[in-house]
């Protein structure tokens, strides 16, 4: 009987499905780069002996260029310990943003200092009127009710 291990391996290698190594061989490079660039990066690709970058930011680029032969680098050490990353080998880089917005937009966590109710309603009403004799019940009933039971 055959591993599960040993399937993926036959799967990679299979030349239709070249992507596969590939897809593995780019999350290895972004491993290695720092937490910063490895962020920022969307995607990449292979094209003509080039290894493009598709970032995030424009200010990302920059840090990109000044750190070219940190990639290159990079890139040469993962080939040499690691024989199966060769399908991304390169020996230019090029980096460039996107302009169209991420596929999957990740949710925002609520902001801003959330407090319990420190009231518990318990207040005298003494408005006059019918209309704000109500509406000072309906804040008593909305106090109440958001108390932890």
């Amino acid at each position: 009987m055959k591993h599960v291990r040993a399937i993926l391996s036959h799967l990679k290698n299979d030349p239709s499905l070249m992507h596969l190594k590939k897809s593995e061989s780019y999350q290895k490079l972004l491993g290695l780069l720092p937490k910063s660039m490895a962020q920022g990066v969307r995607f990449m690709y292979n094209k003509n002996d080039t290894l493009f970058f598709v970032l995030e930011h424009p200010g990302l680029k920059m840090e990109f260029h000044y750190k070219t032969t940190l990639i290159k680098g990079l890139l040469k050490e993962l080939i040499a310990h690691d024989p199966s990353c060769r399908c991304i080998e390169a020996q230019h880089i090029q980096t460039f943003v996107t302009n169209k917005p991420p596929l999957h937009v990740k949710p925002s966590a609520p902001t801003g200092p959330f407090y319990s109710e420190a009231s518990k309603g318990a207040f005298v009403n003494h408005a006059a009127s019918g209309e704000l004799h109500s509406l000072f019940e309906s804040i008593r009933k909305t106090i109440q009710c958001s108390q932890p039971n």
